[in-house]
């Protein structure tokens, strides 16, 4: 289905499409970022920075069962690897080889190229599949491998930007026709779709589930309309991904942790109505417009100068098409056209309309509220910033225009020119976000704590010579996410676990950390910041004072250890 061995021009094709995606990521990224040795560069960048230490703590940890678990970050519990986002896949993987790879490793620029090159494989391979030309296919897949959507992830929450794999659900689904009735291949296949999705970032599981529930919907049409009769091994590539996504889920530790499943936010991160045109200062040309809340950020959608002429040309092309349209004169013919178009339609209005939920708005306006169910919203809000599920809709849309451009030019050359002339555009379009995201990761970083008074060098040295401290107990639930991270390197760096961390759930810690107030110990170090509260539904104040602890102000915030360090 991916590969045709017979087809050596193919191939090529599909390999220059990949090394399309290696020179675009080094040309924005550079290569210091595939340095394994060099993790300066992750420091003090957000979530980046929780990624790349999620995996350092997860690497010197002991093995367990499930292999995605560690305790060093919720101390005495365990987290999985999937609340870090440090792509578990990777992490698991490289932590079997941890024994013989360097003291400090990191794997994020690894996963940045990989990521480029594989967008450029599936975008060639999407295509192919509706028989564009091959130097437009090139062209095209230069589209989709700058795709704002894919800039706007790729380290920033860096696991969501392994967009490939959308690209892939995609082709299986334009393939279900050749496809549909080799039940082992497709059963494959989106197994690891939904393999992918457990083991990687679960905000997948709505995107990709779309096609794969496509997929068996015309599976199951197709089946009645074609060869009237009804079959249930058709399913089977659907049970496939279910049985995939769950068992990679619990291998990671993803049913191991106390999280909070559900979320009072759904809505605050939704897809704005005018997010396709929306640039957020991407666009030279475009300007940033209102919306409806403030977090509609991860909505973002723009699709660039480049698509809106590809857009117009495809709108001429099909308003053409439709007055000269020939009659259909095959009845199965038409039933295909039918069963696929109905399920587009269908699987594009779902997108959009998961993506805008619950409150669907245009700029600062709300349109009207889709449903306020409590009970819907709680599991709905599971994916919280569901402003991301878009993405797909904006890669359909790629395909339509890049096909749409193919077909309405008669000489193919003259194709070529105006695909390449809009690729062109759409590059310079976003060329001042590209300039921007090479200044912050081309150029060699150097990290320095903000940690800078003596008390931590102090707990250090004392710890160096008795090994007397195991923990940091943050004995807060207010706390800003560079707090946490600036704690965690010094953690990391110290051999010490950690009680509580930026996790991309919220874990539950405060029983914990009450526990350990009510029975201080010698080997923990205790942080309390100005605003140090503890609590459930109820919170309260916590003061240092009322503890028998030697205490010490160091940066901001109050240490407080059994012994003292003096």
């Amino acid at each position: 289905m991916l590969f045709n061995k017979k087809n050596t021009a193919k191939t090529a094709l599909y390999v220059f499409a990949m090394a399309l995606g290696a020179l675009c990521f080094i040309a924005v990224y550079g290569v210091r970022v595939l340095n394994p040795c060099y993790d300066a560069w992750l420091f003090g960048r957000g979530d980046l920075t929780q990624h790349y230490l999620g995996w350092c703590f997860y690497r010197i940890s002991d093995w367990t069962f499930p292999p995605g678990l560690t305790d060093r970050l919720a101390y005495p519990d365990y987290s999985s690897i999937i609340y870090t986002d440090s792509i578990p896949i990777f992490a698991m993987f490289f932590k079997l080889l941890s024994p013989i790879l360097p003291e400090t490793f990191q794997y994020f620029g690894w996963w940045g190229i990989a990521c480029f090159m594989l967008q450029g494989l599936f975008a060639a391979k999407i295509l192919d599949k509706f028989n564009v030309g091959k130097v437009r296919i090139l062209i095209g897949s230069i589209i989709f491998i700058l795709s704002p959507v894919v800039i706007e992830k790729m380290f920033r929450h860096t696991a969501l930007g392994g967009h490939w794999i959308i690209l892939l659900s995609i082709y299986l689904f334009a393939c279900h026709k050749d496809s549909y009735r080799d039940i082992k291949k497709t059963s494959f296949w989106w197994g690891f779709v939904g393999a992918y999705i457990g083991c990687v970032h679960m905000y997948f599981l709505p995107m990709c589930g779309a096609f794969a529930c496509g997929f068996v919907l015309c599976s199951f049409f197709c089946n009645i309309f074609k060869e009237k009769k009804i079959s249930l091994k058709y399913l089977l590539p659907g049970i496939s991904f279910a049985f995939c996504l769950f068992a990679s889920a619990y291998l990671c530790g993803g049913f191991s942790t106390r999280t909070d499943a559900g979320s009072n936010d759904l809505g605050k991160f939704s897809f704005n109505l005018n997010g396709f045109f929306n640039a957020k200062g991407y666009s030279k040309f475009l300007p940033a417009l209102e919306t409806y809340r403030d977090g509609q950020y991860e909505g973002f959608a723009y699709l660039g100068i480049g698509v809106f002429i590809l857009i117009a040309i495809s709108a001429i092309y099909l308003s053409a098409n439709a007055r000269g349209r020939r009659r259909v004169k095959k009845i199965r013919a038409c039933g295909d056209f039918i069963i696929y178009g109905t399920v587009y339609m269908l699987m594009s209005i779902g997108l959009i309309m998961f993506a805008a939920s619950p409150d669907v708005t245009f700029g600062n306006r709300l349109l009207f509220v889709l449903t306020d169910s409590s009970t819907l919203t709680h599991y709905w809000g599971m994916f919280r910033s569901s402003g991301r599920i878009i993405w797909p809709v904006c890669y359909l849309i790629y395909t339509g225009v890049i096909v749409c451009n193919d077909r309405f030019w008669n000489k193919k050359h003259a194709a070529a020119l105006a695909l390449a002339a809009c690729a062109f555009l759409q590059i310079f379009d976003i060329s001042g976000k590209l300039k921007s995201q090479r200044m912050a990761f081309a150029y060699e970083a150097a990290y320095e704590s903000p940690l800078k008074s003596d008390v931590w060098t102090r707990l250090s040295d004392s710890n160096s010579k008795r090994e007397r401290f195991k923990h940091i107990i943050w004995v807060s639930q207010n706390f800003e996410n560079n707090d946490i991270m600036n704690l965690a390197k010094y953690a990391y760096d110290n051999g010490l676990t950690m009680n509580n961390y930026y996790f991309a759930r919220g874990i539950n810690v405060n029983e914990n950390t009450k526990k350990s107030l009510e029975n201080l110990d010698k080997s923990c170090i205790y942080v309390f910041d100005s605003e140090t509260v503890i609590g459930g539904n109820a919170y309260c104040v916590v003061n240092p004072q009322d503890y028998p602890l030697n205490l010490y102000e160091a940066d901001g915030y109050t240490v407080g250890i059994v012994e003292s360090i003096d």
